[in-house]
C-alpha cells in the first residue's frame, strides 16, 4: 500500500471520531433535548431509590398528592399516599411528604 492510503484512512477515522465527539458534546449540553417539557404535567417522578437489581422505591407526585410506590418486575404496589397539605405562607407551593423513614412506612403497611 502507498503512504497516501494510510493518510486517507487516518483522516477518515479522525473525521468520524470528531463527529461523534461533537454529537456527544451537543447532547450533554442539552440534557433534555429529546425529553418532553415537564411543565404542565400532572404526574412527576420526584425520586427513585433502587433496593436491588429488580426492586426499587419510587416517589411520584400526582397533581398535589405524593405516592410512594414499590416497583418490581411483576408488580407495582402503593406503599403510602400523602394527602395534599396547603402551605398558608405559599398556597401555590407543592406539598412535601413528611420526613418519615421509608422503612417505617413499609412496616406500617405490612
Amino acid at each position: 500500500m502507498q503512504a497516501t492510503d494510510w493518510f486517507q484512512y487516518a483522516f477518515s477515522a479522525l473525521v468520524v471520531l470528531a463527529t461523534l465527539g461533537g454529537v456527544l458534546w451537543v447532547l450533554v449540553r442539552r440534557k433534555n433535548a429529546f425529553a418532553p417539557n415537564s411543565e404542565g404535567r400532572k404526574i412527576k417522578l420526584v425520586e427513585t431509590m433502587p433496593l436491588s437489581l429488580k426492586h426499587k422505591l419510587m416517589l411520584v407526585q400526582v397533581d398535589n398528592q405524593m405516592v410512594l410506590l414499590s416497583v418490581n418486575a411483576q408488580d407495582i404496589s402503593t406503599l403510602h399516599a400523602w394527602q395534599p397539605q396547603a402551605d398558608p405562607a405559599n398556597p401555590t407551593a407543592l406539598p412535601t411528604p413528611p420526613a418519615n423513614d421509608f422503612r417505617s412506612v413499609m412496616q406500617s403497611n405490612l
